[in-house]
């Protein structure tokens, strides 16, 4: 499962930035793993390594203008990940699909669905850093001052005995 998580980060960050060609060969990599995994009776590893290539594939579709593929493809991820049984090692997870899917929608301009989205994600996982920093700019954009200030409050709070500031804390200050 590591190898899938890696190539995961790496083909995710590929194409966020702009790398779709990277990306795609992450994801190839990402199917041949997948198919490695279903050989072995690793189902669940599989169907994880599945979310993963959705995830990518969710921002290569967005780098290549197409939005709505790009929302299909990461709203099926983050609800394959919230109807998967959980496991000790995917607990803590470095991206929540769903939080992914919020950022997303954040990107594409629509921030009422995103606030939605960042609040679901954080019942699923709460506390997150990234999830209280995309739901307060997902309510600001939404024009919904109340819930914007709220969680640039908890994002204050969650990070205040921090050894050093981060941007995002002396924005949301």
């Amino acid at each position: 499962m590591a190898e899938s998580l890696i190539r995961f980060t790496r083909g995710l960050g590929m194409a966020r930035t702009g790398d779709v060609a990277g990306a795609k060969k992450e994801i190839e990599e990402m199917k041949a793993l997948r198919t490695t995994l279903q050989g072995a009776d690793q189902s669940y590893w599989a169907d994880r390594t599945e979310e993963q290539m959705l995830a990518v594939s969710s921002w290569v579709a967005l780098k290549e203008g197409d939005t709505d593929r790009a929302l299909k493809f990461m709203r099926a991820a983050a609800d394959s990940e919230d109807g998967s049984l959980k496991h000790v090692a995917m607990e803590n997870r470095l991206f929540p699909f769903r939080e992914l899917l919020a950022e997303l929608l954040l990107e594409v301009g629509q921030p009422a669905a995103a606030l939605k989205e960042y609040e679901t994600a954080l019942k699923q996982t709460p506390n997150r850093f990234r999830a209280f920093w995309g739901a307060a700019r997902a309510a600001d954009g939404a024009g919904d001052r109340q819930k914007s200030i709220e969680y640039f409050g908890k994002l204050v709070e969650l990070a205040k005995n921090a050894d050093t500031e981060r941007q995002e804390i002396h924005q949301a200050k």
